[in-house]
């Protein structure tokens, strides 16, 4: 993969020299890990973080720099932790990919406990208000579209994106489900919902290689929006629908399918499996935001 295309990729326009450096890892964890953009850029800033802090240190990579740095910087325990998996991934690679003399400096340090945040997603009744928010903006059946798409199957936004017309499974005429490469390119089959069907059909029909998602009219016609747009757009209609914009990224519309899901007595081993979790440890949250919305409306009962 072409340097520019890379950084064209993850949304970097002016890499520096730190950045620059390294530019073979984040190949690696695009193509051969299957990670996605904005997890690669995550960790690539991370680690830009981490040489700039030991060069104006003076100091060698190891635990005590590691050491050093969390404690000049005080960093909540979640921030640790995605820092230290960032630096400890980079290493591994380093030692196991590349076969150099390398060692973790992450070795020895201890891991944080950073709590269980709930996930913060929006209700039916204000999905509708945001999505009223989309009328009159120049991209708004793609935006809408695409809204509502996220929100009826749980995809990652890369992955929605990614879909092409291949990935449809028709049953005759009709589409039923649509097959997902998702993280560390596992495939995996979603079954549509109601509202995810509805989409497709007004998509009209699949098409071989043509991607499901694009612009429909000017100079990007044709073409998939980035996830970055997708997300700027959605913070736009969130903010003009008078909506908390933290509540409408597209990762909280995968939220809400999957707290929706449990709430309405789906198990959660099938939640698992719909949205590609790897572990049902991470589908338990949905769980447990199921239960704090139920204790929420058993309190509101006014008392005697």
């Amino acid at each position: 993969m072409a340097l520019a295309l890379i950084w064209k990729t993850l949304g970097i326009k002016r890499p520096d020299k730190a950045l620059e450096s390294l530019a073979p890892y984040a190949e690696y964890l695009l193509l051969e890990r299957g990670y996605s953009p904005r997890g690669v850029r995550r960790y690539l800033q991370d680690l830009a973080f981490w040489f700039r802090f030991l060069e104006a240190e003076n100091l060698p990579p190891g635990p005590e720099a590691v050491r050093a740095l969390l404690l000049k910087e005080r960093w909540v325990p979640r921030r640790v932790q995605g820092f230290l998996a960032a630096l400890r991934s980079y290493y591994r690679y380093l030692s196991q990919v590349q076969g150099e003399a390398v060692s973790d400096p992450t070795e020895g340090i201890g891991r944080p406990k950073a709590g269980r945040r709930l996930p913060l997603h929006p209700s039916p009744e204000e999905l509708r208000r945001f999505l009223e928010a989309f009328e009159g903006e120049k991209e708004a059946r793609l935006l809408s579209l695409l809204a509502r798409f996220l929100y009826g199957t749980g995809l990652r936004i890369s992955e929605a994106l990614s879909l092409k017309g291949r990935n449809v499974l028709l049953e005759g005429r009709h589409p039923v489900a649509i097959r997902v490469v998702g993280k560390g390119n596992k495939e995996r089959l979603v079954p549509l919902s109601k509202t995810a069907w509805e989409v497709l059909l007004e998509l009209g029909p699949p098409q071989g290689n043509v991607p499901l998602f694009t612009f429909s009219h000017g100079r990007h016609k044709g073409r998939v929006p980035s996830a970055r747009y997708v997300e700027a757009k959605f913070r736009e209609a969130a903010l003009q629908a008078g909506l908390d914009p933290r509540r409408f990224t597209p990762h909280k519309l995968r939220h809400a399918y999957a707290t929706l899901l449990v709430e309405n007595g789906v198990e959660l081993d099938a939640v698992k499996d719909l949205l590609g979790h790897e572990s049902i440890a991470t589908t338990q949250i949905y769980l447990h935001a199921s239960r704090e919305r139920l204790r929420e409306a058993a309190s509101r009962l006014p008392e005697l």
